[in-house]
């Protein structure tokens, strides 16, 4: 059956509408991705420091049975101001069951002691620390080199 010019038109413009609706879907899907913290420079948000730099909240090392979750621990004890502004590549900050603010929440709980990039990064920042680093925006760039999203592409 050959179909009018109308009908043909109508077709048209619904595959056009249906493409546009695709694209459009996709598009946000990109935006959304690429716009995740640092997911296209590599590099973490600035996390401001709150009063939360306790120590106290920290889990005592001396419950840990591995050396390094009891390094991790003891560093965060040790440096909780530091932790406090640094931005955790485990996504631990995105995720629906943690939503921690800073690498300091990874060790309030058990979850910094099960997790290597936590303990890693919160013993890259003690070490840098004990080095004289004193500027946080250095020690999370060290962090985002080891630990972020262009560390996984080189290797």
């Amino acid at each position: 059956m050959t179909k009018t010019p109308a009908q043909r038109r109508g077709l048209s413009r619904g595959l056009l509408i249906t493409a546009g609706a695709a694209l459009g879907f996709a598009a946000t899907v990109v935006f959304i991705s690429f716009n995740r913290p640092s997911a296209v420079s590599g590099k973490a948000p600035v996390i401001a420091p709150t009063g939360r730099s306790d120590a106290t909240a920290v889990l005592d090392p001396a419950s840990f049975s591995g050396d390094q979750q009891r390094h991790a621990y003891m560093a965060a004890r040790e440096i909780p101001d530091v932790l406090n502004q640094l931005y955790c590549w485990c996504h631990c900050r995105e995720s629906t069951i943690f939503h921690h603010r800073s690498l300091l929440e990874c060790f309030e709980s058990d979850h910094g002691s099960q997790c290597s990039t936590c303990m890693g990064e919160a013993t890259l920042a003690y070490d840098m620390v004990k080095r004289g680093v004193r500027d946080v925006r250095q020690i999370q760039d060290a962090i985002d080199m080891r630990f972020g999203p262009l560390a996984r592409r080189s290797t």
